[in-house]
């Protein structure tokens, strides 16, 4: 569950199913909003999980090097608490992305190499 979002989603339809206990369930309807809210932020975090599991020590300072611009925390601190991934990717801008990405891109040739 994602924060007080999606406690709010949540307590929306508690609200429904209490004032209408014998009408349709509204209460199946919270999974159909919570995925429409939020089951593309969570595929993304999956998926940059993944890539970050398999960088070495050295790939994530250069990670965190990108991450620590003063401008990127400013821009964080103001984002929404619920869509990090959303939030960083934004955040990071053009420049920012692309200095992940040759952390990244570094990190799966070196992987590719090594498993051959």
């Amino acid at each position: 569950m994602t924060s007080i979002a999606g406690a709010v989603i949540a307590a929306k339809w508690v609200c429904a199913f209490l004032g209408d206990p014998q009408g349709p369930t509204p209460l199946g309807r919270y999974q159909e909003e919570w995925e429409s809210v939020f089951l593309g932020e969570m595929k993304s975090m999956l998926r940059l999980r993944g890539i970050l599991e398999k960088l070495s020590n050295d790939d994530l300072d250069g990670i965190v090097g990108a991450l620590s611009a003063p401008k990127l925390a400013q821009k964080l601190s103001k984002s929404d608490f619920d869509f990090h991934a959303s939030a960083v990717l934004g955040a990071l801008g053009i420049p920012g992305l692309l200095k992940v990405a040759k952390v990244v891109a570094s990190a799966e040739v070196r992987s590719l190499l090594t498993e051959t």
